[in-house]
């Protein structure tokens, strides 16, 4: 049986979006239109990962995020946009179909890769590009991907450091200031290899050392500092990132063990 681990998040927004009507500034809400429109979705993402079953995976019902314990300013450009009026009523229902995990403090993206790694034979499934960087794991992004693919941990490695460089305005973390995607390929090139053997296989390798060095040093080149929260910012949880029993979070730092003690 294949599993298909598919971003709730997006599915359950959306679907609740597009049943609520606003006339006259009263809003109408078509909980069962929300239902059968994400039962629709569920189900397509399902197929097309060619998996026989699904887990959903949420953020927290609470607005609790280890990443603002680093930035506080995560995510607070976002303007205060209300969810949809039956976002929680829907995810409610939806739970009640179908398996699902949610984990205190982490954000939905953050359980993937812990969730694959239990559970191989699995897809994840998701529109967020940031799933490019969880390593050595089947993913499939639906919109732009005929079939799911293996993100290799050098590609993995190298499109996490690409988001360190460029920032990501959706999240709030500016990156490095004046390094746009194509500066940022420029850095990272010489780091990535990819060489094919005797039988026509590809073998992807990343220098991460190497390509550490030099964002630090693009960082340090214009007057910045923070590449290390910024590393932090845009690394996705990891396979033993996350302590369930001690509830705290292990930090990217190249120099020493760091760990965040969750509230």
């Amino acid at each position: 049986m294949t599993v298909a681990l598919l971003d709730a998040d997006v599915i359950n927004y959306q679907a609740a979006a597009s049943a609520q009507r606003d006339y006259g500034g009263e809003l109408f809400v078509d909980i069962s239109g929300a239902i059968e429109d994400a039962v629709t979705q569920i189900e397509k993402e399902m197929l097309h990962a060619g998996c026989d079953s699904v887990i959903l995976v949420y953020s927290p019902k609470k607005s609790n995020n280890w990443r603002k314990l680093v930035m506080p300013l995560y995510k607070m450009h976002r303007k205060a946009t209300p969810k949809p009026v039956c976002y929680g009523e829907l995810r409610e229902e939806l739970e009640k179909r179908y398996k699902h995990i949610s984990i205190d403090w982490l954000e939905g993206d953050d359980i993937f890769h812990m969730l694959h790694r239990k559970i191989p034979d699995s897809v994840i499934v998701s529109i967020d590009k940031d799933m490019y960087t969880v390593p050595e794991a089947m993913y499939l992004r639906p919109h732009t991907m005929a079939f799911p693919a293996v993100t290799s941990q050098a590609y993995a490695d190298k499109f996490w450091l690409y988001q360190v460089l460029i920032g990501d305005s959706t999240d709030g973390y500016k990156g490095c200031m004046g390094i746009g995607p194509k500066k940022a390929e420029v850095i990272l090139k010489p780091f990535f290899k990819v060489e094919m053997d005797d039988d026509g296989n590809h073998h992807e390798s990343f220098d991460f050392d190497g390509a550490w060095a030099a964002v630090v040093d693009t960082y340090r080149s214009k007057g910045q500092t923070n590449w290390l929260e910024q590393a932090q910012m845009a690394r996705i949880l990891r396979e033993g990132d996350y302590d369930s029993e001690n509830k705290r979070i292990r930090l990217f730092n190249p120099d020493k063990e760091e760990w965040l003690q969750l509230p």
